[in-house]
């Protein structure tokens, strides 16, 4: 019951404000950084999926690395900690248990983000 009711009263896992601002409030630009990041972090989860499957620590840094920028621009502020430790794990080949512990809140935070980018397209 106390989880059900941190997750009512918590705040929407994307932060569009930024991402508004920096379109200047343009619609056209807004609906369109929206389609490229609902086009690349499905891309991304899976490369990422894979590398971590492989424990191949070289891509999973790589990977990780790109979806700082790509989920920043969303204001997807809970990923931040979260891809910073992948990529640092994945550059001095860190614990991969950790690794795969921080990559099913990696992908479970990307599917909220992706309904919720989803629905603000049909507010915009």
């Amino acid at each position: 019951m106390d989880n059900n009711e941190s997750e009512m009263g918590r705040k929407n896992t994307c932060d569009f404000s930024y991402l508004s601002e920096m379109m200047g409030g343009k619609k056209n630009l807004i609906l369109g950084i929206m389609d490229a990041f609902l086009d690349q972090i499905p891309e991304e989860l899976i490369s990422i999926n894979e590398a971590v499957t492989k424990a191949n620590h070289a891509i999973i840094k790589s990977v990780a690395h790109t979806m700082k920028s790509t989920v920043s621009i969303m204001g997807i502020y809970s990923l931040e900690p979260i891809l910073k430790e992948m990529e640092d794990l994945g550059s001095i080949t860190g614990d991969i248990e950790k690794i795969r512990a921080l990559n099913l809140e990696l992908n479970s935070i990307c599917k909220k983000a992706i309904e919720e980018v989803e629905k603000e397209k049909l507010n915009i």
